[in-house]
Parts: C-alpha cells; structure tokens; sequence
C-alpha cells in the first residue's frame, strides 16, 4: 500500500473515531444526569414521610404508588444506569487508546517523512 494511501486512510479513520468519541461522551454525560436525577429523586423520596401518598409520571401520567415500591424502583434504575455509564465508561477509554495510537502513528510518520511508517492494530 502506498504511504500516501496509508496516510488517508489513517486520517479518515482518526476523523471517524473522534466523531465516535464526542458521541461516547455526550452519552456519558446524560447518563450521569440521569443517575444524578434519580440520586435527587430518592433523598427527595426518603423525605417524605411514611404512609403519605408518591406520585410517579408514567409516560404523560402522574400515577400514584407506594413508598416501599417507588424506592426500590429508583434503585433499580440507577443501578442499571451505573452499569450502562462503566460500559460507555470503557468504550471512551478504548477510542481514546486507539485516537492516541493513531497520534503516535503520524508522529512516526512525520519524523520518519512518511516512510514505512507502520501502526499496530
């Protein structure tokens, strides 16, 4: 493969894995607002006193439920959204590797003036 053609395709590839990054961190970030909502939501819970009615939007409602209910299903959300956030968590840290292997490739390659320059994939 000719350097130049080598030096697209790492380019393009570097471009596309920034793009996929910035989308990984925008996902990342959401999800830690919405952990952070749910956290609110139930000291706001805890608050309230025992026996007293909780409402909850379901969809376009406001349907009442229980405290004991409404408290473990908060939990339960926010334990799935923390294993979701790990999981976006590990996938920016791999674009991240590979945007920086790609770094490393084109400082070879300019110190080197593009001759056989190699990345390891």
């Amino acid at each position: 493969m000719e350097m130049n053609d080598e030096m697209k395709r790492q380019l393009a590839d570097f471009q596309q894995l920034q793009q996929q990054l910035q989308m990984v961190s925008y996902q990342k970030q959401q999800i830690a607002l919405q952990v952070q909502e749910l956290e609110k939501a139930s000291e706001e819970l805890g608050k309230s006193a025992e026996g007293k009615t909780v409402y909850r939007f379901v969809g376009t409602l406001f349907v009442p439920k229980n405290k004991p209910e409404l408290a473990k299903n908060l939990a339960d959300e926010k334990e799935s959204l923390q294993l979701r956030l790990k999981s976006v968590q590990k996938q920016e840290e791999k674009l991240t590797e590979r945007l920086e292997s790609i770094k490393k490739w084109f400082d070879k390659a300019q110190r080197s003036g593009g001759e056989n320059a190699s990345i390891a994939k």
